[in-house]
């Protein structure tokens, strides 16, 4: 028997009673082992807590630029900083792998 893809799925608690689902399935490609693909799939998964940090403060930075006129100065540019940085530290589009 030969794995051809793996699917890896999260179940995230949200608190309240919520909980969020997020899953990713990737193709193992010629050479590469079922268990290695497992490990990159976590590593994605687990980089898209919903409680993480980072990933709830450049949601806010986005709102904050959104609605500048109600925000002053520092803070809008503050997090339009923010968001700089995290974009360019955090490719969105491209997987780990």
């Amino acid at each position: 028997m030969k794995a051809t893809k793996i699917y890896y799925k999260r179940l995230f608690n949200l608190g309240n009673f919520q909980n969020e689902e997020i899953g990713i399935e990737i193709q193992i490609e010629e050479g590469e082992k079922a268990i290695d693909v497992l490990q990159k799939a976590k590593l994605f998964i687990s980089n898209l807590d919903p409680k993480n940090e980072n990933e709830r403060k450049y949601n806010e930075s986005i709102d904050i630029v959104r609605q500048k006129e109600i925000y002053n100065y520092k803070r809008v540019i503050e997090a339009e900083e923010f968001i700089r940085n995290y974009e360019i530290n955090n490719k969105e589009e491209e997987l780990p792998f």
